[in-house]
């Protein structure tokens, strides 16, 4: 018998005037997406293990350690997001999940971005990494259209 775990998603959308090709640097590339996501070391290459820094808290390192799943150019990116410390309650509560980006072209030549993180479980322990991870997807996004222009103008 195999026990069945229930587990959420969050799903956060977002469209952008500039190209696939734009958008795609923005998600894969180490250094513009530090920018307005978090420090790492991505490649976008399948298999590939990278880290994602965040700011330490208590018992926690701030590190997040990641795999790439899936990466087809300006199509989607996948990666597994481990880390946390199974004490703490909101950010930095520990995870094992895979997020995903999906790029589509829209018709006026822009880009429709999906942002879907799964894998958190439904129990009431990861209620608080989940709400601040609901909030902080929404955030990242906005972050994303604020500082893309630049990216795009000075690199990174």
């Amino acid at each position: 018998m195999t026990d069945v775990v229930e587990t959420r998603s969050i799903v956060t959308e977002a469209e952008f005037d500039h190209p696939i090709e734009l958008v795609w640097r923005a998600i894969s590339d180490s250094e513009w997406l530090a920018v307005w996501f978090f420090p790492n070391d991505i490649q976008p290459l399948e298999g590939h293990k990278f880290t994602i820094w965040g700011r330490p808290i208590e018992r926690w390192d701030g590190e997040f350690q990641c795999q790439v799943k899936t990466a087809i150019p300006e199509r989607e990116l996948s990666f597994r997001w481990k880390g946390g410390h199974p004490e703490l309650k909101g950010f930095g509560h520990y995870i094992d999940t895979v997020l995903t980006w999906t790029l589509t072209p829209t018709a006026s030549g822009g880009t429709h971005l999906r942002f879907q993180h799964e894998g958190f479980g439904a129990d009431a322990e990861s209620d608080g990494v989940f709400d601040v991870m609901t909030k902080g997807s929404q955030s990242v996004l906005r972050t994303l259209t604020r500082r893309l222009p630049d990216l795009i103008q000075h690199g990174a």
